[in-house]
């Protein structure tokens, strides 16, 4: 860290990143003192906030107390991705990014607040992002401003939720977005509020895979940075964090439940030498294994090699422009890993310094857009930016499953590497007889074999690799095949290990909007272009196949089941949410009542889980929660509870006199809580209810 940037971090709160219990909270999570991060909000769709047309949220990381994970955009076939295990990545595509620049006069500040928005910097900030983001994808994405508007006079306050914002000045504005589109405010204040939360250098969201709103405050030294990361965001792409093991592990498998050493988590934002972790600066280059998933590149980066025996390759600065500068290999245990060299060049030259100059290895987070950083050391450590990211000569790493990758030497242009692995294998007794595998992967067109069999296995089953996928066998569930991007999202649950077990079916294609389905022993897994690959079980699965599946009314699942608080679980899908809780079972919220719900932060927030379905009667709807009840009527949608909700439910609710809601609960002159509605108003005083009807 340099010293501006050490000086700058008394002047930056901390971005609170809260990251499910399946990724529990890296350090970088806390509200500490100050730093130089970012601060992004998640976005989901169907939030009353956002847009008609916004289609899709990009993997964002949630700030203050968003509660629910991002959606996935996943865009490889399972039909056709060759290397079985690989992530999922975005297609490849290209844009010329038009920028609508505007600077804001809020209604709370003056003339002289205005000023202080660096115009030229703001605009540099864009140029900055176009040459970044313009060498990243060898050309493909090119940025530039289209229109400006300086000064432009709003209604709403620089102190508004940043979705407030955003929606009112597109509005005034009568910006319409669409393809190739983003809208870029600044606001004359130093920080943004996200999620009623301070503190915070940026804020965005996108509504397509070339198409979003970014929020950022006066300008500063981290415009630059923060704005490259924002349009990072609105190509699909999620952040850059790191492996965090207390107990200095130096690599683990996932299970459906989350990493299976619970000592181990992935700490968020915690690949600091890379554009998409922390805010800095500068902007280092993307690293590997976010440029694979993007899409971009020239697409001769990477050289993919097959772990066997013992074989050295040589590697150029990643940040430099050589073809197959970086491995990229998947091994036994069904993870792709990525081997980069960085070196004080280009992007890179600030920032790949001392421990941080090396070689790196990764692979993908939990979701694919993500990555995580592998250390030399992945015990926690302190601060905001690691200093020792990169592996140095004479050290190896392991991969959980056996694949040794060796630093031989670094020099100051290059690097040289041993990779030495078991194979593409699964754990067991190998064995010959596998003519029912053989003949499964012959009649699905799989190709060759690329090990041998393995016999021995859960339940007394039998797998084998083959060039496109694998085939697993039990007595009780016969041979199937599992490949491309279902078959990596069974392999990070954890296979037949996990809770899903295996396969039941082969995919099942044909579904709405090009979807896949396979069916497993323990639950689901559904794909599509838009949403990726999704992992259905429990309850959960069971309520949405009551409610008619992917051709129901939520549509197919963005997100796996995420853990939440108080033993609950929460997955989101294209148009609502379900939730499950030990007490009250699964429950759906949708549309206008499940965006009241996440505006009031949802289960982490003060009105808790469903405990019930929503109700349709009266010309409205109401659903049930912990701590009250959220209607919705012509009148609108506002969440009733207390003494307040039990006066109206004892004069028959929405049935009786007082009908429905008109207003949420607000405080009056004399001390007393009041609620309109449309026959009349209840006042709660002191534990003295008082109900006047018109």
């Amino acid at each position: 860290m340099t010293p501006a940037q050490r000086k700058a971090k008394g002047r930056h709160r901390a971005e609170r990143s809260t990251r499910s219990s399946r990724r529990a909270a890296a350090s970088v999570g806390a509200a500490a003192k100050g730093s130089a991060l970012v601060a992004t909000a998640l976005l989901t769709a169907g939030l009353q906030a956002l847009p008609a047309s916004a289609s899709a949220v990009s993997a964002e990381a949630q700030a203050a107390t968003g509660t629910l994970a991002p959606a996935v955009l996943e865009a490889a076939s399972p039909q056709t991705a060759v290397q079985a295990l690989a992530p999922a990545a975005l297609a490849p595509r290209s844009a010329n990014i038009r920028v609508t620049l505007v600077t804001l006069q809020t209604k709370d500040k003056t003339a002289a607040d205005l000023a202080k928005i660096d115009v030229a910097a703001a605009k540099a900030a864009v140029t900055g992002s176009d040459q970044y983001w313009r060498s990243v994808s060898a050309g493909k994405m090119t940025i530039g401003i289209e229109k400006t508007v300086l000064g432009f006079k709003t209604s709403v306050s620089s102190g508004a939720e940043f979705s407030t914002i955003m929606n009112t000045v597109q509005k005034e504005l009568g910006w319409t977005g669409g393809t190739d589109r983003v809208l870029v405010l600044f606001i004359p204040r130093t920080d943004v509020v996200v999620y009623g939360s301070g503190g915070n250098l940026g804020a965005g969201w996108a509504s397509g895979p070339t198409s979003g709103r970014i929020l950022l405050p006066i300008t500063s030294n981290f415009t630059g940075p923060v704005m490259a990361h924002e349009f990072g965001h609105v190509f699909g792409l999620g952040h850059a964090n790191s492996l965090q093991c207390t107990n200095g592990r130096m690599d683990v498998s996932r299970l459906s439940t989350g990493l299976k050493d619970t000592a181990c988590t992935s700490r968020a934002y915690g690949g600091t030498t890379d554009l998409m972790g922390i805010s800095q600066w500068a902007k280092p280059y993307l690293n590997a294994a976010l440029l694979d998933y993007s899409g971009f590149g020239r697409g001769d980066e990477l050289r993919t090699v097959t772990p066997g025996a013992s074989a050295t390759y040589n590697l150029t600065a990643w940040a430099g422009t050589a073809a197959r500068r970086a491995l990229k290999f998947t091994d036994a245990g069904g993870e792709t890993y990525y081997v980069q060299l960085r070196l004080p060049v280009g992007f890179d030259s600030s920032t790949a310094v001392n421990g941080n100059r090396g070689v790196e290895i990764l692979k993908a987070d939990d979701s694919a857009s993500e990555s995580l950083l592998i250390p030399p050391s992945t015990k926690p450590y302190s601060g905001w930016y690691i200093t020792n990211a990169a592996w140095q000569a004479g050290q190896t790493f392991t991969t959980w499953s056996g694949t040794k990758v060796k630093v031989n030497s670094i020099s100051s242009t290059g690097a040289s590497v041993t990779v030495t692995g078991p194979g593409l294998s699964y754990q067991g007794t190998v064995t010959e007889d596998f003519s029912v595998l053989d003949e499964k992967a012959a009649a699905s067109n799989l190709g060759d074999p690329l090990a041998a069999g393995i016999s021995g296995l859960r339940d007394g089953g039998k797998a084998r690799a083959y060039q496109r996928g694998s085939v697993h066998w039990t007595e009780a569930t016969d041979a199937h095949v599992t490949r491309g991007a279902i078959r990596g999202a069974w392999a990070r649950a954890g296979a037949q290990n996990g809770a899903l077990r295996y396969p039941t079916t082969d995919e099942v294609g044909g579904l709405r909007d090009s979807g896949v389905r396979q069916l497993f022993q323990g639950g689901s897994i559904y794909w599509t272009p838009t949403t990726g690959a999704q992992i259905l079980r429990g309850a959960v699965r069971n309520l949405w196949l009551n409610y008619g599946a992917q051709d129901g009314y939520v549509r197919y699942p963005t997100t796996g089941e995420v853990a939440s608080v108080r033993g609950g679980v929460v997955q989101n899908f294209q148009r609502g949410t379900i939730f499950w809780h030990p007490t009250y079972g699964a429950h759906r919220t949708i549309g206008a009542i499940r965006g009241l719900h996440v505006r009031y932060g949802a289960e982490r927030g003060f009105i808790g889980y469903p405990t019930a379905e929503e109700v349709h009667t009266n010309g409205g709807a109401y659903q049930n929660y912990e701590r009250g009840t959220i209607t919705w009527s012509g009148s609108g949608t506002y969440f009733i509870f207390g003494g307040i909700r039990n006066a109206w439910l004892s004069r028959g609710a929405q049935g009786g006199v007082l009908g429905w809601p008109t207003s949420g609960q607000y405080s009056t002159p004399d001390g007393s809580v009041a609620q309109n509605f449309q026959g009349g108003r209840i006042y709660w005083k002191n534990g003295v209810v008082r109900v006047v009807t018109f």
